[in-house]
């Protein structure tokens, strides 16, 4: 399975409200940098399912990723969070070459950090996605026949 979290960040960053409350870049892969304390988001994949069938590898992958909006308050963490819902629930989009078929939330949790006192609201989202060569490659075979054999 390929790596698709740099297709994730450009399609946050892609919407204005959410490029707005990061600043345009304060999207960051598993850890929040230290001193951190604007509003930020942090994605990590929690596990990641292949597909196969009896040719091999289906090109689709399924992937569960941990959405974290962090802010210095309960409310500005909750706005980052609910615009990232907003962007990705029940997004179908191309990206680079990232065709997400689908992302839906799974389940979700509200934190405070003492130590760097910040607030974090959570979201696990569950994305279902191809690479665009394979969507290419299966709209090319389904030219030609009905994918399960069907006349």
């Amino acid at each position: 399975m390929k790596d698709i979290r740099l297709a994730l960040r450009s399609y946050l960053l892609a919407d204005p409200t959410i490029s707005s409350l990061v600043g345009g870049y304060r999207i960051h892969h598993v850890r929040l940098p230290q001193d951190q304390v604007e509003p930020s988001v942090v994605y990590n994949k929690i596990s990641e399912f292949g597909d196969y069938n009896m040719d091999g590898d289906s090109g689709l992958g399924h992937l569960r990723m941990q959405i974290d909006s962090w802010a210095q308050n309960s409310d500005a963490a909750t706005e980052l969070a609910n615009a990232v819902y907003d962007r990705l629930s029940g997004a179908r989009a191309m990206v680079d070459s990232v065709f997400l078929m689908g992302a839906f939330v799974d389940s979700g949790r509200d934190d405070y950090d003492s130590a760097n006192m910040l607030y974090r609201s959570s979201r696990d989202f569950m994305l279902w996605y191809r690479l665009a060569d394979d969507v290419e490659e299966s709209f090319d075979n389904s030219q030609d026949a009905h994918p399960l054999g069907v006349p």
